[in-house]
């Protein structure tokens, strides 16, 4: 059997020299053909049949895995860990009461305080690496009355930069004043 019954065509991906598919198929047994130049073709070093109609087929049999041995997959076991990763001590509660060390000053190089570029002014510069997957948070009363949270990260050749804003509430003795 085809995997689709012959009704349907699937491109190969080019990989260097090599031009491939990844396929997720039911143990049973396959034939295909290949496309080239608009004509069916066979590839004459790869498994092939006759089918019903005497045509060559290239075929491919799935089968399902069963190891004949279940002791050699012992080896595929993830380790244990180590006792000592779970003993750490607890720190001392003076610790707790310094306060926090003080931010890197190349964290305070995120997008949202850039100047933008006179000629695009919807764009935003390219991020320097110390930046990426570090979230910003403003909690300053004169940005517009909001609290603001943000964070950048690459994803291949493009930087995503995702801003949350927070109008902060009045308190009730503020709002009396107002």
């Amino acid at each position: 059997r085809s995997t689709m019954n012959w009704t349907s065509r699937q491109p190969l991906h080019r990989h260097g020299k090599d031009f491939n598919i990844v396929k997720m198929l039911p143990p049973g047994v396959f034939q295909y053909k290949f496309i080239v130049d608009r004509e069916y073709k066979y590839a004459p070093d790869q498994p092939a049949m006759f089918d019903e109609m005497g045509n060559v087929n290239n075929v491919l049999e799935v089968q399902e895995y069963f190891p004949e041995n279940l002791d050699n997959l012992a080896g595929f076991r993830q380790p244990q860990s180590p006792p000592s990763s779970y003993n750490n001590m607890m720190p001392p509660a003076d610790d707790y009461a310094k306060e926090p060390p003080v931010v890197p000053p190349q964290l305070q190089l995120t997008l949202l305080n850039a100047p933008t570029a006179p000629d695009a002014p919807n764009t935003l510069p390219r991020p320097q690496h110390v930046i990426l997957n570090h979230m910003y948070y403003e909690a300053s009363r004169n940005v517009w009355g909001t609290r603001v949270l943000g964070t950048t990260h690459r994803y291949r050749t493009k930087y995503v930069t995702v801003v949350l804003y927070k109008p902060e509430r009045s308190k009730p003795s503020e709002q009396a004043q107002q």
